[in-house]
């Protein structure tokens, strides 16, 4: 509501709206912001170029921060906290993107073709088929991302000493 505010009004004192639409033009601004970033989200799901989309959320970004800092007129300290609200929703909404992306490749893993939520037998099955096709745990961590690499060196672990008790 602080770059809400601070939008409105510059828009309202530099006569771009008239003062009964001023809600529009911060609503525009920040509004950009999260919808280029939701759509930077799903391109990278689909593994689809993201770089013209994260430029847009940038570029509406910069234009939030610059049109907050005008509101103040020169005033480091003002400019800088006006700076702030516009700042701090692109970088939490990047980092809320952030971890959506990552929960979402876990939840579901097409080279295993199922959702990740293996039971421990399954799990132990595939790290041992990894295991024979030449990968390390790391690796194999990489194709289970829901499986913390821990556990799938305990795995690797177990696969490889119940296999050296049954070598003569």
């Amino acid at each position: 509501s602080l770059s809400f505010e601070a939008l409105r009004q510059l828009a309202v004192e530099q006569a771009v709206v008239t003062p009964g639409l001023s809600w529009v033009f911060p609503l525009v601004i920040d509004g950009a912001i999260v919808v280029f970033s939701m759509s930077a989200l799903r391109a990278s799901l689909r593994e689809e170029p993201t770089l013209w989309l994260r430029g847009l959320v940038v570029f509406v970004s910069s234009g939030s921060v610059l049109f907050n800092i005008c509101h103040v007129e020169g005033r480091w300290l003002a400019m800088l906290l006006a700076a702030s609200p516009p700042v701090l929703l692109f970088l939490s909404f990047e980092a809320l993107m952030h971890s959506v992306k990552n929960e979402m490749k876990r939840s579901w893993n097409p080279e295993i073709g199922s959702t990740t939520s293996l039971s421990k037998d399954e799990r132990v099955k595939f790290v041992s088929e990894m295991l024979e096709n030449g990968l390390n745990a790391h690796e194999i961590a990489e194709a289970i991302p829901s499986v913390s690499l821990r556990t799938i060196q305990r795995d690797v672990a177990n696969i490889e000493k119940s296999e050296h008790k049954k070598s003569p």
